[in-house]
């Protein structure tokens, strides 16, 4: 398995569980004033794209 791989494994596993990426500074309900308003899908695809695209730093190295 690829360090890709296994991040993007561990992210499905994160996904199941209803936890937030790991790297909360992607955390898009952090970003609005009403911190109720808050997309988990949206955030979470923005994340993934993230790691297919590399601009965001893999987090099992």
């Amino acid at each position: 398995m690829t360090i890709k791989e296994a991040a993007f494994q561990q992210c499905a596993f994160m996904i199941l569980h209803d936890q937030c990426p790991p790297d909360s500074k992607h955390y898009l309900c952090m970003k609005e004033e009403d911190d109720s308003i808050g997309d988990c899908t949206q955030c979470w695809s923005n994340y993934l794209w993230g790691l297919t695209m590399g601009t965001i730093e893999l987090f099992n190295k």
